[in-house]
């Protein structure tokens, strides 16, 4: 049997839905992304949001995306990312770390945003938790997800923002050869990346992307997407990314930061 994961990220959503975001509306580009994924997979197991649900992070953002993601009747989950409010954000299962079960994989997204800080980290406590879990599912194929990006993508400005404790981070892997693949949002882009035999895969943001390999913050104009993961029970995995080419009008490329 094959599972089918989905993976979107960096929604940027504000705490009005008719607000907009770097000069486009986020909430109609999300809402469009969901439609495309809806439309083109009939039978979806997970979506997973891999963070940065909101720009503007207060309990009436994350209200209206819980109500928006329910209403698909679909098993979602989301782990924060630098732009979220911590002490607000719907942790699935009320923790830092989630743990999802899909039979023959088992996915588990882990937090790496820190309170005021753009840059990631992954705590102690999260990464002995993490050996933990992974010594229990020993039998099982792993996905790990969080927020930063764990290896470096070419491009400077969001380099200096990736995930700061790799290798405390790399050396828990290492031990383990049932992992799969790293997903992680943050860069804005699609990019592939490998850890030895582990995929290190990112995604497109539903709202504006980055420019890939830029010594300056940049946008692209090409379209906000998501990424599509088909999980085979022998440990196999098969992904592709969609655009979504109706999801946002032209960027405006002059914009320098946010």
């Amino acid at each position: 049997m094959i599972k089918t994961l989905v993976q979107i990220s960096d929604t940027h959503l504000m705490d009005a839905p008719e607000k907009r975001f770097i000069d486009m509306n986020p909430e109609y580009s999300f809402h469009s992304t969901m439609h495309d994924i809806c439309d083109r997979y009939h039978q979806i197991d997970s979506i997973i949001h891999t963070g940065d649900v909101a720009q503007v992070a207060v309990p009436a953002t994350y209200e209206r995306y819980l109500n928006y993601m329910q209403a698909l009747n679909i098993p979602f989950y989301q782990t924060p990312g630098n732009h979220d409010n911590l002490s607000c954000f719907p942790y699935p299962q009320q923790k830092k770390i989630t743990v999802i079960d899909l039979d023959q994989w088992c996915i588990i997204l882990l937090s790496s945003a820190v309170t005021g800080q753009t840059d990631g980290y992954i705590d102690c406590e999260q990464l002995k938790q993490l050996e933990y879990i992974l010594e229990e599912q020993q039998d099982k194929h792993i996905i790990l997800g969080c927020h930063h990006h764990p290896l470096h993508v070419e491009s400077d400005w969001i380099d200096q923002h990736c995930l700061k404790n790799t290798r405390d981070f790399t050396k828990v892997l290492e031990k383990h050869t049932n992992i799969k693949a790293i997903i992680h949002g943050h860069i804005h882009q699609e990019a592939q990346i490998c850890f030895g035999n582990i995929k290190v895969l990112s995604v497109p943001s539903t709202c504006v992307q980055f420019k890939p390999k830029s010594k300056d913050f940049a946008l692209d104009q090409v379209a906000p997407g998501y990424r599509v993961l088909k999980l085979h029970d022998n440990g196999h995995l098969e992904t592709e990314v969609y655009r979504v080419y109706d999801a946002q009008p032209q960027i405006n490329l002059n914009i320098s930061g946010y």
